[in-house]
């Protein structure tokens, strides 16, 4: 009997014997009668139908569920190539483990410098870092680091199981390579594509670095040195070399085991486990570490017991604060070099950060620098001489960034809130008391220190920059005044983002006014009040002048025009000049008015502001700044070429000329008077902020261009400041110019003259050139293609009054008394031009008034003739018709002397 009919069952679904199946089935068989067989035996032939059918669907349904299965397969395998295949690795081709100095060449190729490992505070060899640390962190974060090939089988299966026990993704089961290829190269999200490319790229920089460093057991110490460096331990603190500074006040290197311990225990969440900030819960993590440590015989219980009876909180120093009594390793080029090498690095060559500085210090490195020694020594010399600078205050200036996070607020985008907090005091006692104060106003349990930074200044400081305009090269910087205090310092010439004064005023105004065609050097704008919302700006002096050239803008400084200038033009047209002249710190509020007399929302650097100038030195066209030409490797192939650097045309040749020629003024005439050179044509423009807070100048010869800046950290009054930045300026560039020939700045083709009415500003007619005040016409410098003004000057008029009262003439006036004049009037009927002092030989003329004086002659006086002084011509003392040079409006222009600087009332009010 087949199997099939072993299992079958009655219809009734009864089990049912053998025997007695067959006690049935012989009963049937003698029982019914011959014609119900063919019936059973076609209901037999469906059911076997039936199966074959049920089975051909199985089999289908089975066939669709593994197409099905290989699909999913198939397209989760493509998910994961697609996701590696755009996936970068870390940098390892120029690993170097070993350490070698690197020098530093000038322009001319003099080696002037040197770089050491042991000075580089950003990173720390492996052999200088204690082996109790390195335990330290394997124990607690990575127990089997020297085992797996870059990710741990047995942790993954871990971690899987809670994952699905808790239905998250809270256990990672991240090995240390993990951790370094997350930190420097992914994000921390917690995703599955995320966490693909990390095991991916884990094992293939472990495998990578076991090929190029010889052995397995090499590639792990330089992932762990790697780590070391970069990990994050709270206050914005990377690497254990930052963190033993901070914390212990001492090098890694000199770590006790407790103290290890304490920094491996921050890993977790630096935020919850700082041993300043949080001491308990640093004091748990680190017994934690220790258990660890002894669990796996990293330890011996002798030393276990000791580490954990000492107090390392007691001895905390928690800061990183300047000390100005040290002594810098480097000048503040170098330094200001080194940073950008770093980020090109970063940039062109895909390292992290922490193996960029490796590198820079310990590769070996050539790098040929743009720096010139005369001018940088002769830049510092200066810096470091007080009698060039006012005398100071006597109060200390204190600077306090915090960074606090929220614990509340589980997003690490939105939780944390950063301040400068900064004050005037007089004393380091003072200067702690205001730093606890921002701590108590701002920390609380759930707000914690994140980060922090004190930088006390006890002088007036400065900084200058100077580049060659040709080719964006930096000539020599300073950072501060004084002895540079230590190595990483702040560096005020690029670092620190001040307002600009009227510095701004031909990057924001008249470099785009002229340049989109609506202004030229000879163009008129009227200096008067005016209004814009609740703003009422002024110029420096209070007065308003009247009809002023654009020039005589330029060289005055003048506000009103200024402001105008820039309305003309518009906001997002300044805003994108200001942008391509390279100005980076530029926000949207920046789209104002005020922008055009300096008024930034953040300010910019002194580098910015020089490579700004530069490009009107350098015919219109912007150099990016550079600190080096080329870089070479350990080698001697070539790590970085900096020959070909970035460079745009901002302003037509044309404008930059006329630029250049306007500025010329400020130097010989103008408010930039004290940086005039000896034997060097110099352009440039001065730039002041309200209560004197910030003192600018960026000028240029055809050689080089240079930029200062003058003011204290936090910003204040400077006292009797006497242009003592243009001195400086003055001093540094005539050593920097010794020995060049003076020469023109090449004039371009495409400029033309162009003669307008100068109280109008239109096209002149005949009796322009006799306006009794002198407004007649003028010439200056356009552009070929500047159309110049479109309307006839309707401004200039003929008026008779009476020499006796300077009024329009009546009937009682005799002939003798009357005098024609030739005035400029607007449309409302008010004079234009009139100066507000009468020059000598020349009448207070009122033309609304007509005269009321009584002619009659007196019998004791003889009657007057024809002859009386009445001016008009050349032999009364008048201007006379014809055409005055280029800014010269025919009366006293007004310039400002040394002492006005210190009225307190320039800039913007």
């Amino acid at each position: 009997m087949s199997d099939t009919h072993q299992r079958r069952r009655p219809p009734d679904g009864s089990q049912r014997s053998s025997s007695s199946s067959r006690s049935s089935r012989t009963s049937s068989s003698s029982n019914s009668s011959n014609s119900s067989r063919p019936q059973r035996s076609s209901q037999n032939k469906k059911k076997r139908k039936k199966r074959k059918g049920s089975s051909k669907v199985w089999k289908v349904l089975m066939a669709i569920v593994i197409i099905i299965g290989f699909a999913v397969v198939g397209a989760g395998l493509g998910t994961v190539f697609g996701i590696l295949k755009g996936t970068d690795i870390l940098n390892t081709a120029d690993v170097t483990p070993e350490s070698y100095t690197s020098l530093i060449f000038d322009a001319k190729g003099e080696e002037f410098d040197k770089l050491h490992g042991d000075e580089n505070r950003e990173y720390v060899k492996l052999s200088q870092i204690p082996e109790y640390l390195q335990k330290a962190v394997i124990s607690i974060e990575d127990e089997r680091f020297y085992e797996h090939n870059g990710i741990d089988m047995r942790g993954i299966m871990r971690a899987m199981v809670e994952n699905i026990r808790t239905f998250s993704l809270s256990q990672g089961a991240s090995t240390l390579t993990q951790q370094l290829i997350k930190n420097e190269v992914l994000t921390n999200e917690k995703t599955f594509v995320r966490k693909i490319k990390e095991q991916y790229l884990a094992v293939s920089l472990e495998n990578s670095l076991e090929k190029q460093l010889g052995s397995k057991k090499a590639a792990k110490d330089y992932i762990l040195e790697l780590y070391l460096n970069t990990i994050g331990l709270s206050h914005g603190l990377n690497g254990v070399e930052a963190a033993a500074q901070y914390y212990f006040g001492k090098n890694a290197s000199e770590l006790t085991l407790a103290e290890s311990a304490s920094i491996a225990g921050i890993t977790k969440n630096p935020s919850q486990y700082a041993p300043d900030t949080k001491p308990e819960k640093n004091k748990e993590r680190q017994m934690t570490v220790l258990k660890k440590m002894l669990e796996l015989n990293y330890i011996t219980q002798s030393e276990y017991d000791q580490a954990a009876a000492e107090d390392i909180y007691a001895n905390l120093v928690c800061s990183d604060a300047e000390d100005e009594t040290a002594t810098a390793n480097h000048n503040y080029f170098v330094e200001a070099m080194i940073d950008q090498i770093a980020k090109d690095l970063v940039a062109k060559k895909n390292y992290n950060k922490a193996q960029a500085y490796d590198l820079i210090y310990s590769g070996g490195l050539q790098i040929h620098s743009t720096m010139d020694t005369t001018m940088q020594s002769a830049l510092e010399s200066a810096f470091m001489n007080d009698s060039l600078f006012p005398a100071s205050d006597g109060t200390l200036d204190v600077t306090y960034l915090i960074s606090v996070m929220d614990t509340t607020n589980p997003d690490k985008k939105s939780n944390q809130s950063h301040y400068e907090k900064k004050s005037s005091v007089t004393s380091q006692e003072e200067v702690d008391a205001f730093v606890a104060s921002v701590k108590e106003e701002l920390l609380d349990e759930t707000h914690v220190l994140v980060l922090d930074k004190v930088t006390v200044s006890k002088s007036l400081q400065a900084a200058m920059v100077i580049m060659d305009q040709h080719n964006g090269q930096i000539k020599a910087l300073v950072g501060g005044r004084g002895q540079k205090p230590g190595d990483s310092v702040f560096n005020r010439a690029t670092q620190a983002l001040r307002q600009q004064g009227s510095a701004m005023k031909p990057l924001a105004s008249y470099a785009p006014a002229i340049d989109m065609g609506l202004l030229m050097p000879g163009s008129v704008i009227i200096d008067e009040p005016v209004t814009y919302g609740s703003w009422s700006p002024k110029n420096w002096n209070g007065k308003f002048l009247g009809p002023r050239t654009v020039r005589q803008g330029i060289r005055d400084s003048m506000n009103i025009l200024a402001i105008k200038t820039f309305m003309m033009v518009g906001a997002d047209a300044s805003f994108k000049y200001m942008q391509d002249f390279g100005l980076s710190t530029l926000v949207e509020e920046d789209k104002a008015a005020t922008t055009a007399l300096g008024g930034l929302t953040k300010g910019i650097s002194v580098l910015e502001g020089t490579a700004a100038y530069a490009t009107i030195a350098n015919g219109g066209v912007y150099n990016e700044p550079q600190y080096y030409t080329v870089v070479y490797d350990h080698d001697g192939n070539v790590l970085l070429d900096n020959s070909n650097a970035k460079t745009h045309r901002v302003i037509k040749e044309t404008t930059a000329y006329m630029l250049t020629d306007m500025m010329q003024d400020v130097i010989t005439g103008g408010t930039g008077g004290q940086a005039a050179l000896s034997g060097m044509i110099v352009a440039g423009k001065t730039g002041t902020t309200n209560d004197t807070k910030d003192l600018t100048f960026y000028g240029y010869s055809p050689y080089y261009t240079a930029g200062i800046w003058m003011g204290y950290d936090t910003a204040k009054v400077i006292s009797n400041p006497g242009n003592a930045h243009l001195k400086i300026w003055r001093t540094v560039m005539n050593q920097v110019h010794q020995g060049l020939s003076n020469k023109a700045f090449e004039k371009p083709s495409g400029l033309v003259t162009q003669t307008y009415c100068a109280a109008s500003g239109g096209i002149p007619t005949e009796l322009c050139g006799q306006d009794y005040y002198g407004y007649t016409t003028h010439s200056d410098l356009a552009a070929s293609d500047f159309k110049g003004p479109t309307e006839v000057c309707k401004m200039h008029k003929v008026f008779t009054v009476c020499t006796e009262s300077g009024k329009l003439v009546s009937d009682k006036c005799p002939s003798s008394c009357h005098l024609d004049v030739v005035l400029a009037v607007d449309e409302d009927g008010n004079m234009v031009g009139k100066p507000s002092s009468i020059p000598e030989g020349r009448m207070d003329i009122n033309i609304r008034e007509t005269c009321t004086m009584d002619h009659t002659p007196s019998s004791i006086f003889p009657p007057i003739d024809g002859n009386f002084p009445s001016g008009g011509d050349d032999s009364t003392g008048g201007n006379g018709s014809g055409t005055n040079p280029p800014g010269d409006g025919g009366i006293d222009d007004l310039i400002p002397d040394d002492e006005i600087w210190d009225d307190g009332n320039f800039g913007i009010n």
